[in-house]
């Protein structure tokens, strides 16, 4: 059974607040799955769909970049 509820904007917040001060977030699905209580391809999927939305962009294979701050 699922912890929290797992969407692309619980997603972003997770990575929004655990990333640091530059916006690099060293993370991955595993982090993702283990965090959410979800299968690994789902946590792809959802790291895929915030790429897709170009508020994320994964610059290497364990690290992504936020790059697109909410307004505030």
């Amino acid at each position: 059974m699922r912890r929290k509820y797992f969407g692309s904007e619980q997603v972003f917040e997770f990575i929004w607040n655990n990333a640091d001060e530059d916006g690099l977030w060293a993370g991955d699905t595993t982090t993702l799955a283990a965090e959410f209580h979800v299968a690994e391809d789902e946590s792809y999927a959802a790291l895929g769909e915030l790429c897709g939305r170009n508020r994320i962009q994964r610059t290497g294979a364990v690290t992504c970049t936020i790059t697109k701050w909410p307004e505030r």
